[in-house]
Protein backbone atom coordinates (compact mmCIF):
# COMPACT_ATOMS: atom_id res chain seq x y z
CA UNK A 1 0.00 0.00 0.00
CA UNK A 2 2.90 2.58 0.95
CA UNK A 3 4.51 1.67 -2.04
CA UNK A 4 1.22 2.47 -4.20
CA UNK A 5 0.26 5.67 -2.36
CA UNK A 6 4.57 6.82 -3.60
CA UNK A 7 3.46 5.78 -7.13
CA UNK A 8 0.00 7.63 -7.08
CA UNK A 9 1.77 10.54 -5.88
CA UNK A 10 4.56 10.40 -8.23
CA UNK A 11 2.09 10.13 -10.86
CA UNK A 12 0.26 13.32 -9.68
CA UNK A 13 3.41 15.29 -9.07
CA UNK A 14 4.61 14.37 -13.14
CA UNK A 15 1.02 15.22 -13.88
CA UNK A 16 1.20 18.33 -12.53
CA UNK A 17 3.87 19.38 -13.99
CA UNK A 18 2.86 18.42 -17.33
CA UNK A 19 0.04 20.21 -17.19
CA UNK A 20 2.02 23.30 -16.03
CA UNK A 21 4.46 22.94 -19.28
CA UNK A 22 1.77 21.69 -21.56
CA UNK A 23 -1.69 23.54 -20.91
CA UNK A 24 -2.65 25.81 -23.56
CA UNK A 25 -4.06 28.96 -23.55
CA UNK A 26 -3.18 32.09 -23.89
CA UNK A 27 0.58 31.65 -23.97
CA UNK A 28 0.18 29.81 -27.23
CA UNK A 29 -1.83 32.17 -28.29
CA UNK A 30 0.35 34.64 -28.23
CA UNK A 31 2.79 32.67 -30.30
CA UNK A 32 0.93 31.68 -33.04
CA UNK A 33 -0.91 35.45 -33.12
CA UNK A 34 3.29 36.76 -33.74
CA UNK A 35 3.51 34.32 -36.28
CA UNK A 36 -0.03 35.91 -37.99
CA UNK A 37 1.19 39.46 -37.41
CA UNK A 38 4.23 38.44 -39.05
CA UNK A 39 3.14 37.04 -41.92
CA UNK A 40 0.64 40.14 -42.59
CA UNK A 41 3.44 42.49 -42.23
CA UNK A 42 5.43 40.39 -44.58
CA UNK A 43 2.60 40.78 -47.23
CA UNK A 44 2.37 44.49 -46.13
CA UNK A 45 6.11 45.22 -47.26
CA UNK A 46 5.42 43.41 -50.65
CA UNK A 47 2.94 45.25 -51.49
CA UNK A 48 3.94 48.83 -49.20
CA UNK A 49 3.29 50.80 -52.62
CA UNK A 50 -0.19 50.12 -52.35
CA UNK A 51 -1.13 52.93 -49.80
CA UNK A 52 1.34 55.51 -51.76
CA UNK A 53 -1.10 58.34 -52.75
CA UNK A 54 -2.75 58.33 -49.00
CA UNK A 55 -1.71 62.15 -47.93
CA UNK A 56 -1.17 62.57 -44.03
CA UNK A 57 -2.31 65.64 -41.76
CA UNK A 58 0.79 67.64 -41.38
CA UNK A 59 3.01 66.69 -44.37
CA UNK A 60 3.98 63.32 -43.77
CA UNK A 61 4.20 61.05 -46.73
CA UNK A 62 3.44 57.28 -46.97
CA UNK A 63 7.35 57.08 -47.01
CA UNK A 64 7.53 59.10 -44.03
CA UNK A 65 5.16 56.82 -42.12
CA UNK A 66 7.03 53.34 -43.21
CA UNK A 67 10.35 54.54 -41.13
CA UNK A 68 8.18 53.52 -38.19
CA UNK A 69 6.03 50.51 -39.79
CA UNK A 70 9.64 48.50 -40.63
CA UNK A 71 10.17 48.74 -36.83
CA UNK A 72 6.51 47.32 -36.22
CA UNK A 73 8.06 43.97 -36.61
CA UNK A 74 9.44 44.06 -33.31
CA UNK A 75 5.76 43.08 -31.77
CA UNK A 76 6.54 39.59 -33.46
CA UNK A 77 9.39 38.54 -31.16
CA UNK A 78 8.13 40.75 -28.09
CA UNK A 79 5.02 38.78 -28.15
CA UNK A 80 7.23 35.34 -28.50
CA UNK A 81 9.06 36.91 -25.53
CA UNK A 82 6.13 37.52 -23.09
CA UNK A 83 4.27 34.35 -23.63
CA UNK A 84 8.02 32.41 -23.44
CA UNK A 85 8.62 34.72 -19.97
CA UNK A 86 5.68 33.65 -18.29
CA UNK A 87 5.92 30.01 -19.28
CA UNK A 88 10.07 30.23 -17.50
CA UNK A 89 8.32 31.41 -14.66
CA UNK A 90 5.58 29.01 -14.17
CA UNK A 91 8.33 26.19 -15.30
CA UNK A 92 10.55 27.25 -12.47
CA UNK A 93 8.24 27.64 -9.82
CA UNK A 94 7.20 23.74 -10.75
CA UNK A 95 8.65 20.73 -9.08
CA UNK A 96 10.33 19.72 -12.02
CA UNK A 97 11.02 22.47 -14.06
CA UNK A 98 14.65 22.24 -15.57
CA UNK A 99 13.16 20.51 -19.26
CA UNK A 100 10.16 23.27 -19.49
CA UNK A 101 12.00 26.32 -18.32
CA UNK A 102 14.89 25.58 -20.66
CA UNK A 103 12.63 25.85 -24.20
CA UNK A 104 11.14 28.46 -22.69
CA UNK A 105 14.26 30.19 -22.10
CA UNK A 106 15.93 29.46 -25.15
CA UNK A 107 12.49 30.95 -26.69
CA UNK A 108 12.96 34.42 -24.48
CA UNK A 109 16.53 35.05 -25.33
CA UNK A 110 16.15 34.28 -28.84
CA UNK A 111 13.00 36.17 -29.34
CA UNK A 112 14.60 39.22 -27.05
CA UNK A 113 17.65 39.17 -29.61
CA UNK A 114 15.68 39.62 -32.54
CA UNK A 115 13.66 42.48 -31.01
CA UNK A 116 16.83 44.10 -30.38
CA UNK A 117 18.63 43.33 -34.19
CA UNK A 118 15.05 44.87 -35.62
CA UNK A 119 14.49 48.20 -33.68
CA UNK A 120 18.92 48.70 -34.55
CA UNK A 121 18.08 47.62 -37.71
CA UNK A 122 19.96 48.94 -40.37
CA UNK A 123 19.41 48.05 -44.75
CA UNK A 124 22.84 46.60 -45.07
CA UNK A 125 23.24 43.45 -46.19
CA UNK A 126 25.12 41.93 -43.55
CA UNK A 127 22.81 43.44 -40.75
CA UNK A 128 19.55 42.13 -42.46
CA UNK A 129 21.46 38.58 -43.03
CA UNK A 130 22.05 38.99 -38.70
CA UNK A 131 18.13 40.24 -38.27
CA UNK A 132 16.57 37.12 -40.60
CA UNK A 133 19.29 34.77 -38.87
CA UNK A 134 17.63 35.87 -35.31
CA UNK A 135 14.17 35.97 -36.30
CA UNK A 136 14.21 32.71 -37.81
CA UNK A 137 15.79 30.88 -34.93
CA UNK A 138 13.36 32.36 -32.63
CA UNK A 139 10.35 31.19 -34.97
CA UNK A 140 12.11 27.59 -34.86
CA UNK A 141 12.27 27.54 -31.04
CA UNK A 142 8.50 29.20 -30.88
CA UNK A 143 7.70 25.70 -32.95
CA UNK A 144 9.70 23.19 -31.14
CA UNK A 145 7.89 24.28 -27.81
CA UNK A 146 4.71 24.28 -29.44
CA UNK A 147 5.52 21.08 -30.79
CA UNK A 148 6.67 19.77 -27.14
CA UNK A 149 3.70 21.21 -25.49
CA UNK A 150 0.58 19.33 -27.81
CA UNK A 151 2.89 16.34 -27.70
CA UNK A 152 2.15 15.84 -23.93
CA UNK A 153 -1.40 16.80 -24.46
CA UNK A 154 -2.28 14.46 -26.74
CA UNK A 155 1.35 12.31 -27.55
CA UNK A 156 1.48 13.40 -31.17
CA UNK A 157 2.49 16.65 -32.39
CA UNK A 158 -0.19 16.91 -35.49
CA UNK A 159 -1.53 20.32 -35.33
CA UNK A 160 1.70 22.04 -34.78
CA UNK A 161 3.83 20.22 -37.64
CA UNK A 162 0.95 20.87 -39.82
CA UNK A 163 0.94 24.76 -38.98
CA UNK A 164 4.82 24.37 -39.35
CA UNK A 165 4.14 22.75 -42.94
CA UNK A 166 1.90 25.56 -43.75
CA UNK A 167 4.41 28.14 -42.63
CA UNK A 168 6.84 27.10 -44.64
CA UNK A 169 4.86 26.58 -47.90
CA UNK A 170 3.68 30.03 -47.13
CA UNK A 171 7.47 31.71 -46.15
CA UNK A 172 8.62 30.06 -49.41
CA UNK A 173 5.96 31.58 -51.68
CA UNK A 174 6.72 35.17 -50.25
CA UNK A 175 10.78 35.13 -50.08
CA UNK A 176 12.14 31.83 -51.96
CA UNK A 177 14.18 34.16 -54.74
CA UNK A 178 13.38 32.85 -58.48
CA UNK A 179 16.17 33.68 -61.49
CA UNK A 180 14.19 36.83 -62.25
CA UNK A 181 14.24 40.51 -61.17
CA UNK A 182 10.80 42.18 -60.78
CA UNK A 183 10.36 45.89 -61.00
CA UNK A 184 7.33 47.46 -59.66
CA UNK A 185 5.35 50.69 -58.80
CA UNK A 186 6.98 52.41 -55.64
CA UNK A 187 6.58 55.64 -53.71
CA UNK A 188 6.52 59.32 -54.45
CA UNK A 189 9.06 61.45 -52.49
CA UNK A 190 8.48 64.86 -51.47
CA UNK A 191 11.96 66.49 -52.17
CA UNK A 192 11.27 69.36 -49.66
CA UNK A 193 10.85 67.00 -46.97
CA UNK A 194 13.84 65.04 -48.21
CA UNK A 195 16.63 67.57 -48.78
CA UNK A 196 16.59 71.41 -46.95
CA UNK A 197 18.92 74.35 -48.22
CA UNK A 198 20.26 76.26 -45.30
CA UNK A 199 18.31 79.89 -45.51
CA UNK A 200 16.09 78.45 -48.43
CA UNK A 201 12.03 78.81 -47.83
CA UNK A 202 9.89 75.88 -48.92
CA UNK A 203 7.36 77.16 -51.45
CA UNK A 204 6.44 74.17 -54.25
CA UNK A 205 5.50 70.98 -54.41
CA UNK A 206 8.18 69.02 -56.24
CA UNK A 207 8.35 64.94 -56.04
CA UNK A 208 10.92 62.67 -57.22
CA UNK A 209 9.57 58.92 -57.39
CA UNK A 210 11.01 55.27 -56.22
CA UNK A 211 10.20 51.89 -57.31
CA UNK A 212 11.44 48.64 -56.54
CA UNK A 213 13.45 46.60 -58.06
CA UNK A 214 14.65 43.28 -55.96
CA UNK A 215 14.43 39.36 -56.77
CA UNK A 216 11.38 38.32 -57.57
CA UNK A 217 9.54 35.76 -55.03
CA UNK A 218 6.49 33.55 -56.52
CA UNK A 219 4.44 36.26 -54.90
CA UNK A 220 5.22 38.41 -57.17
CA UNK A 221 3.64 36.68 -59.74
CA UNK A 222 0.61 36.39 -58.34
CA UNK A 223 1.01 40.26 -57.31
CA UNK A 224 1.40 40.77 -61.50
CA UNK A 225 -2.01 39.00 -61.93
CA UNK A 226 -3.79 41.64 -59.45
CA UNK A 227 -2.09 44.86 -59.79
CA UNK A 228 -0.76 46.23 -63.00
CA UNK A 229 2.80 47.42 -64.14
CA UNK A 230 5.01 44.67 -62.81
CA UNK A 231 7.82 43.82 -64.72
CA UNK A 232 10.02 40.57 -64.52
CA UNK A 233 13.81 39.82 -66.08
CA UNK A 234 16.23 37.55 -66.06
CA UNK A 235 18.64 38.13 -63.68
CA UNK A 236 22.00 39.95 -64.94
CA UNK A 237 25.50 39.30 -63.45
CA UNK A 238 26.26 41.50 -61.27
CA UNK A 239 29.83 42.10 -62.00
CA UNK A 240 30.55 41.93 -57.85
CA UNK A 241 29.82 40.30 -54.33
CA UNK A 242 25.81 41.74 -53.11
CA UNK A 243 27.79 43.74 -50.30
CA UNK A 244 30.17 45.54 -52.45
CA UNK A 245 27.24 46.22 -54.99
CA UNK A 246 25.18 47.53 -52.07
CA UNK A 247 27.87 50.00 -51.17
CA UNK A 248 27.85 51.23 -54.43
CA UNK A 249 24.73 51.97 -54.60
CA UNK A 250 24.80 53.69 -51.27
CA UNK A 251 27.79 56.02 -53.31
CA UNK A 252 25.33 56.31 -56.35
CA UNK A 253 22.89 58.34 -54.22
CA UNK A 254 25.23 60.28 -52.24
CA UNK A 255 26.77 61.54 -55.51
CA UNK A 256 23.40 62.36 -57.03
CA UNK A 257 22.91 63.99 -53.56
CA UNK A 258 26.08 66.06 -54.15
CA UNK A 259 25.56 66.61 -57.58
CA UNK A 260 21.94 67.88 -57.07
CA UNK A 261 23.12 70.15 -54.58
CA UNK A 262 26.05 71.73 -56.32
CA UNK A 263 23.99 72.31 -59.56
CA UNK A 264 21.59 74.07 -57.34
CA UNK A 265 23.69 76.52 -55.87
CA UNK A 266 25.54 77.52 -59.13
CA UNK A 267 22.31 77.80 -60.97
CA UNK A 268 21.09 80.43 -57.77
CA UNK A 269 24.60 82.55 -58.00
CA UNK A 270 27.26 80.38 -56.01
CA UNK A 271 29.75 77.47 -56.36
CA UNK A 272 30.84 75.82 -59.55
CA UNK A 273 28.40 73.24 -60.37
CA UNK A 274 30.08 69.62 -61.07
CA UNK A 275 32.38 68.64 -63.06
CA UNK A 276 32.31 64.98 -65.02
CA UNK A 277 35.90 63.02 -64.35
CA UNK A 278 34.47 59.46 -66.15
CA UNK A 279 32.12 56.86 -66.39
CA UNK A 280 31.10 54.29 -63.55
CA UNK A 281 30.39 50.41 -64.67
CA UNK A 282 27.05 49.94 -62.59
CA UNK A 283 26.48 46.87 -63.85
CA UNK A 284 27.35 43.79 -66.73
CA UNK A 285 24.33 42.23 -68.56
CA UNK A 286 24.98 38.31 -68.21
CA UNK A 287 26.98 37.39 -71.55
CA UNK A 288 28.22 40.61 -72.20
CA UNK A 289 31.96 39.84 -73.38
CA UNK A 290 32.98 42.69 -70.68
CA UNK A 291 31.70 40.12 -68.04
CA UNK A 292 34.86 38.34 -66.09
CA UNK A 293 36.78 41.34 -67.36
CA UNK A 294 34.97 44.58 -66.36
CA UNK A 295 33.65 45.17 -62.66
CA UNK A 296 30.74 47.13 -61.42
CA UNK A 297 32.57 50.15 -59.65
CA UNK A 298 35.01 50.26 -62.35
CA UNK A 299 35.69 53.73 -63.31
CA UNK A 300 36.23 54.35 -67.58
CA UNK A 301 38.31 57.53 -68.00
CA UNK A 302 39.89 56.71 -71.16
CA UNK A 303 39.31 54.51 -74.75
CA UNK A 304 42.60 54.11 -76.79
CA UNK A 305 44.38 56.66 -75.26
CA UNK A 306 42.11 59.48 -75.80
CA UNK A 307 40.18 60.74 -72.44
CA UNK A 308 36.87 59.88 -71.44
CA UNK A 309 35.57 62.05 -68.68
CA UNK A 310 31.34 61.72 -69.44
CA UNK A 311 29.06 59.06 -70.83
CA UNK A 312 29.21 61.84 -73.90
CA UNK A 313 32.77 61.15 -74.39
CA UNK A 314 32.39 57.94 -74.39
CA UNK A 315 29.25 57.73 -76.69
CA UNK A 316 31.57 60.00 -79.30
CA UNK A 317 34.28 57.67 -79.44
CA UNK A 318 32.32 54.22 -79.94
CA UNK A 319 30.66 56.03 -82.30
CA UNK A 320 32.84 54.26 -85.64
CA UNK A 321 33.55 51.39 -83.81
CA UNK A 322 32.09 48.15 -85.41
CA UNK A 323 30.73 45.14 -83.18
CA UNK A 324 33.39 42.53 -82.21
CA UNK A 325 36.55 44.80 -82.04
CA UNK A 326 38.73 44.94 -79.01
CA UNK A 327 39.10 48.15 -77.41
CA UNK A 328 42.10 49.50 -74.87
CA UNK A 329 40.22 50.84 -72.28
CA UNK A 330 42.04 53.11 -69.35
CA UNK A 331 40.35 52.26 -66.04
CA UNK A 332 40.22 52.91 -62.57
CA UNK A 333 39.98 50.29 -60.03
CA UNK A 334 40.79 50.13 -56.21
CA UNK A 335 42.60 53.53 -56.25
CA UNK A 336 44.83 52.46 -59.16
CA UNK A 337 44.96 53.34 -63.29
CA UNK A 338 45.30 49.85 -65.14
CA UNK A 339 44.67 49.17 -69.36
CA UNK A 340 42.35 46.31 -70.14
CA UNK A 341 41.31 45.35 -73.27
CA UNK A 342 37.64 44.75 -73.65
CA UNK A 343 35.87 43.36 -76.83
CA UNK A 344 32.59 44.92 -77.93
CA UNK A 345 29.12 43.60 -79.25
CA UNK A 346 26.62 44.45 -81.56
CA UNK A 347 23.48 46.16 -79.29
CA UNK A 348 20.31 43.92 -79.82
CA UNK A 349 18.26 47.00 -80.72
CA UNK A 350 20.71 48.23 -83.39
CA UNK A 351 22.98 45.34 -84.76
CA UNK A 352 25.26 47.99 -86.34
CA UNK A 353 26.53 49.52 -83.47
CA UNK A 354 29.01 48.62 -80.90
CA UNK A 355 28.69 48.04 -77.40
CA UNK A 356 30.08 46.66 -74.70
CA UNK A 357 27.07 45.10 -72.45
CA UNK A 358 27.57 47.59 -69.44
CA UNK A 359 25.26 49.99 -67.35
CA UNK A 360 26.96 53.32 -66.81
CA UNK A 361 26.92 56.23 -64.95
CA UNK A 362 28.90 59.68 -65.23
CA UNK A 363 31.46 59.99 -62.02
CA UNK A 364 30.81 63.70 -60.69
CA UNK A 365 33.01 66.12 -58.80
CA UNK A 366 30.76 68.30 -57.35
CA UNK A 367 31.57 71.97 -55.77
CA UNK A 368 28.79 72.58 -52.73
CA UNK A 369 29.17 75.92 -51.12
CA UNK A 370 26.38 75.62 -49.05
CA UNK A 371 24.48 73.57 -46.46
CA UNK A 372 21.86 70.90 -47.45
CA UNK A 373 20.23 68.84 -44.87
CA UNK A 374 18.95 64.82 -45.68
CA UNK A 375 16.59 63.00 -44.28
CA UNK A 376 16.75 59.54 -44.13
CA UNK A 377 14.38 56.77 -45.29
CA UNK A 378 14.91 53.00 -44.57
CA UNK A 379 13.27 52.35 -48.65
CA UNK A 380 15.32 55.20 -50.07
CA UNK A 381 18.95 53.93 -49.50
CA UNK A 382 20.89 53.60 -53.05
CA UNK A 383 20.52 54.95 -56.13
CA UNK A 384 20.77 58.62 -58.26
CA UNK A 385 17.33 58.87 -60.03
CA UNK A 386 16.82 61.65 -58.04
CA UNK A 387 19.55 63.65 -58.63
CA UNK A 388 17.41 66.32 -61.48
CA UNK A 389 14.32 66.87 -58.57
CA UNK A 390 16.61 67.28 -56.23
CA UNK A 391 18.30 69.89 -57.58
CA UNK A 392 14.98 72.02 -59.16
CA UNK A 393 13.80 71.34 -55.27
CA UNK A 394 16.86 73.26 -53.85
CA UNK A 395 16.60 75.80 -56.49
CA UNK A 396 12.65 76.59 -55.82
CA UNK A 397 14.01 76.95 -52.25
CA UNK A 398 16.95 79.21 -52.59
CA UNK A 399 14.55 81.31 -55.42
CA UNK A 400 12.17 84.42 -54.74
CA UNK A 401 8.69 83.10 -55.51
CA UNK A 402 9.68 79.70 -56.34
CA UNK A 403 10.04 78.37 -59.73
CA UNK A 404 6.80 75.70 -59.92
CA UNK A 405 4.33 78.08 -60.60
CA UNK A 406 1.80 76.79 -58.40
CA UNK A 407 2.08 73.33 -60.15
CA UNK A 408 2.17 69.93 -57.99
CA UNK A 409 5.55 68.88 -60.17
CA UNK A 410 7.11 65.21 -60.34
CA UNK A 411 9.85 64.20 -62.20
CA UNK A 412 12.87 61.51 -62.18
CA UNK A 413 16.36 61.20 -63.81
CA UNK A 414 19.73 61.90 -63.12
CA UNK A 415 21.67 65.30 -62.74
CA UNK A 416 25.22 66.27 -64.73
CA UNK A 417 27.18 68.79 -65.24
CA UNK A 418 25.23 71.88 -66.94
CA UNK A 419 22.12 70.21 -65.59
CA UNK A 420 22.28 67.39 -68.27
CA UNK A 421 19.16 65.06 -66.91
CA UNK A 422 20.41 61.95 -67.60
CA UNK A 423 18.28 58.27 -68.02
CA UNK A 424 17.18 56.22 -65.34
CA UNK A 425 15.14 52.77 -64.99
CA UNK A 426 11.67 51.47 -64.27
CA UNK A 427 10.07 54.63 -65.87
CA UNK A 428 6.40 52.90 -66.73
CA UNK A 429 6.28 52.06 -63.12
CA UNK A 430 7.34 55.20 -62.00
CA UNK A 431 4.66 57.01 -64.49
CA UNK A 432 2.23 55.02 -62.75
CA UNK A 433 2.92 56.11 -59.14
CA UNK A 434 3.22 59.54 -60.33
CA UNK A 435 -0.31 59.04 -61.97
CA UNK A 436 -1.78 57.82 -58.37
CA UNK A 437 0.00 61.05 -56.84
CA UNK A 438 -2.15 63.28 -58.36
CA UNK A 439 0.56 65.07 -60.05
CA UNK A 440 -0.04 67.95 -62.76
CA UNK A 441 2.74 66.89 -64.75
CA UNK A 442 5.86 64.50 -64.82
CA UNK A 443 9.03 65.25 -66.20
CA UNK A 444 11.40 62.66 -68.10
CA UNK A 445 14.75 61.95 -69.99
CA UNK A 446 14.27 62.63 -73.48
CA UNK A 447 13.66 59.65 -75.14
CA UNK A 448 11.82 57.77 -72.12
CA UNK A 449 7.94 59.59 -72.81
CA UNK A 450 7.22 56.25 -74.61
CA UNK A 451 7.75 54.35 -71.96
CA UNK A 452 6.18 56.69 -69.36
CA UNK A 453 3.24 56.76 -71.57
CA UNK A 454 2.73 52.96 -70.97
CA UNK A 455 2.63 53.40 -67.23
CA UNK A 456 0.19 56.55 -67.58
CA UNK A 457 -1.44 57.37 -70.79
CA UNK A 458 -3.37 59.95 -69.20
CA UNK A 459 -0.47 61.86 -67.42
CA UNK A 460 0.99 65.07 -68.10
CA UNK A 461 4.66 63.16 -69.52
CA UNK A 462 7.31 66.45 -70.55
CA UNK A 463 10.37 64.76 -71.90
CA UNK A 464 13.49 66.96 -71.51
CA UNK A 465 17.08 67.16 -71.52
CA UNK A 466 18.31 69.50 -69.15
CA UNK A 467 17.40 71.49 -66.18
CA UNK A 468 16.67 74.71 -68.09
CA UNK A 469 14.19 72.53 -69.69
CA UNK A 470 11.92 71.92 -66.74
CA UNK A 471 12.20 75.44 -65.41
CA UNK A 472 12.06 76.94 -68.84
CA UNK A 473 8.18 74.89 -68.84
CA UNK A 474 7.15 76.20 -65.58
CA UNK A 475 7.70 79.28 -66.41
CA UNK A 476 4.99 79.34 -69.25
CA UNK A 477 2.35 77.83 -67.33
CA UNK A 478 0.82 78.28 -64.17
CA UNK A 479 -1.85 76.38 -62.87
CA UNK A 480 -5.45 76.83 -63.69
Amino acid sequence: MKEQRQRFRRFRRLRQHLKLSARPGWREYLYLGGMAVAFMLFILGELVWLPDPVRLPGGPRWIDVLNVLVYMLAVVPAMWAISAWACTGEMLRSRRPLRGAARSLAVLLLSLAAVAAIVTFRPEPIRLTVTAGLFGAAWMAVFLDLAYTERHLSRRSRLTMSAFGVSVIVLGLLFWPTNYMVTYPGLTVDMNRYARAAGGTVQGSIDGVLVFERPAFPADFLYAKLFPHYRFEPIEELGMPLGEYDELVRTMKTDADAAGSAIAFQRTGSGLGIIAQGVRITGIEQGSPASGVLRAGDIITGMSGKPVLSIVDLTDRMMNVLPGVSLALTVMRDGKEITIAVRTRAAKEQPERAVFGVRIQNVLVPDVVGEVKFRKYLVHEGGPSHGAMLALALIDQLTPGGVTNGLRVAGTGTIGPEGVVGPVGGVEQKAYTVYRSGADVFFVPQGLEDEAKLGAPQLNVVPVETLDDIINWLQKRVKS
